[in-house]
């Protein structure tokens, strides 16, 4: 299923990126599609019964949370997330090794010039979201409207990939960082 999205994903991006004026209108629309899989996806997870019962037992913090939850996507094969730094409510930097994003690219397209980790860039922004901007650990529903409070309001967090493996880097890092104002 990594390549599919990959295929279809770089495929899509590379003939927005033929009108150079639509370059970040194609990023833009991946990264989004990050931030619903994040909320559905994570979301997902820590609502349910077998986050309950295998790891919210261990958690003693809201950045726990996070951990747990880093700790679970590692089990997906989407490379090998590790946090480097986290600022509660502020600030999260996550590096990541071997993303199926950046190896799918390097695999089939040549060394790109701009970061390629769209769905990665919206999952950081999406676990940061929604632990700091809405709260999971209350189990809310997962309603169209919560989403939007959670990645259209003005105090929400975006994610930018600074470093990313198909550009050349040796692993990709996302910063995720509240967009204050927005």
């Amino acid at each position: 299923l990594a390549d599919y999205y990959n295929r279809i994903s770089f495929a899509t991006v590379r003939r927005l990126e033929q009108t150079p004026e639509l370059i970040e209108d194609g990023a833009f629309l991946l990264i989004e599609a990050g931030h619903v899989c994040a909320f559905n996806t994570f979301g997902g997870v820590m609502k349910s019964a077998e986050w309950d019962a295998v790891v919210r037992p261990m958690i003693e913090s809201r950045e726990d949370w996070l951990r747990g939850m880093v700790a679970v996507v590692n089990t997906f094969g989407w490379g090998r997330w590790r946090i480097q730094e986290l600022v509660p409510g502020e600030r999260l930097v996550i590096t990541v090794e071997d993303s199926y994003e950046a190896t799918g690219w390097r695999r089939d397209y040549p060394q790109s010039e701009r970061p390629r980790c769209y769905l990665a860039n919206g999952g950081v922004a999406g676990l940061m979201n929604l632990l700091y901007v809405g709260d999971i650990l209350s189990s809310p529903e997962l309603t169209e409207s919560y989403y939007r409070q959670l990645f259209r309001g003005e105090n929400r967090f975006v994610a930018t990939e600074h470093r990313c493996l198909a550009k050349g880097d040796e692993q990709c890092e996302f910063v995720a960082q509240r967009l204050l104002g927005a």
